[in-house]
């Protein structure tokens, strides 16, 4: 997990570059979504929740404070990124930062088309 500034993300769709580019954000992989809350002993970390946007339950992750604030934004890719493929991604934006856990809102997937129902 590291946390860096967004003109690292040159494989986000181009709507959210500009939000990207102004933000700090923190890359995440499908192995720092936890179901549960952990517990954070180390300074310089902090637990967050992510609204799903879907079905299924929030997920959490350790954050890094980086100059004493919590990121802006947080990116999730998927699948493989090449020039003729591109990954697809999930994008969080901090909403809440008030109590123990700040809430971070999906605000872009591009890993789904949807959801089927009988």
């Amino acid at each position: 997990m590291s946390h860096e500034h967004a003109p690292e993300y040159r494989s986000l769709p181009a709507p959210l570059l500009p939000f990207a580019q102004h933000e700090a954000v923190q890359r995440i992989t499908t192995a720092d979504l936890l179901a549960t809350p952990p517990r954070v002993t180390e300074s310089g970390h902090f637990v967050g929740r992510l609204d799903s946007g879907g079905l299924g339950s929030p997920r959490y992750f350790v954050g890094e404070y980086r100059d004493g604030r919590m990121p802006n934004a947080l990116v999730l890719e998927y699948g493989p990124s090449s020039a003729d493929e591109p990954s697809s991604a999930r994008v969080w934006s901090l909403a809440d930062h008030r109590g123990a856990s700040p809430d971070y809102r999906l605000v872009h997937d591009d890993s789904s088309r949807g959801y089927v129902t009988a």
